[in-house]
């Protein structure tokens, strides 16, 4: 006969369990929108996504982390009509922080006024690496995807397409409607589309390893107990 022990200390691991989880999924966030702040910083160029924001910001009052939230949103949302699902909890807190953390480090006077080409350079590819491990920290989580992960597969689960194709035509439009709006396309937007999918699979594949033997930690130890005799009387 096995019988779970600690029972008290199974529930302690459960708590620890999960708030290492969310501990992850909010910095990777932080990560994430730190990445993105130096891409735009660099003036070389910003994530493709970003260029849309950016562009919208400048038709607007409204912060770009703003439209990071209102676009974000508006995913989620179309995406749950197409699907005819609920969204995640996870994937609102996703991109309403990312917002938030975005217009925090984009704020903070960390930047030179004046960049010379190599610093430039440096902010630059520093972001790519720096946004694509972090969004590889939140989604190894599994706690929420962001919105443009949920609209891909959704389109692609609708239409038939190859996630990679749905991919590429989100980002295509986004970057074309980006830029008629007047946001900033330069080569380090073409160079983040390349680099920032391998930073992230990377990312991916070395926290669901750390997510794993979290997993194996949380598993109730088990123990053998030896039967009862009867008596007879």
């Amino acid at each position: 006969m096995k019988q779970m022990v600690g029972e008290s200390s199974a529930s302690k691991k459960g708590f620890t369990y999960y708030t290492i989880k969310w501990m992850v999924f909010f910095v990777g966030l932080v990560v994430l929108a730190t990445g993105a702040a130096f891409m735009i910083k660099s003036s070389y160029g910003s994530a493709t996504w970003d260029v849309l924001h950016l562009g919208l910001s400048t038709k607007t009052s409204w912060s770009i982390g703003l439209w990071v939230q209102i676009v974000g949103l508006v995913m989620i949302g179309l995406a749950c009509l197409i699907d005819r699902t609920k969204p995640q909890i996870g994937s609102f807190i996703n991109i309403i922080l990312i917002g938030f953390f975005l217009d925090f480090m984009l704020s903070l006077p960390i930047y030179p006024s004046v960049m010379l080409w190599w610093e430039s350079l440096i902010f630059l590819i520093g972001g790519i690496c720096i946004l694509g491990f972090g969004a590889g920290m939140y989604v190894a989580t599994g706690l929420g995807a962001g919105p443009r992960d949920g609209m891909t597969l959704v389109l692609a689960k609708k239409t038939g397409l190859s996630i990679r194709l749905v991919r590429t035509l989100l980002e295509g439009t986004a970057l074309l409607f980006g830029w008629l709006l007047g946001g900033p396309v330069a080569a380090g937007t073409f160079l983040s589309v390349f680099l920032i999918g391998p930073v992230m699979q990377a990312s991916i594949g070395f926290w669901r390893k750390q997510m794993a033997k979290l997993d194996k930690q949380e598993e109730p130890e088990e123990v053998e107990m030896e039967p009862e005799l009867k008596v007879n009387g």
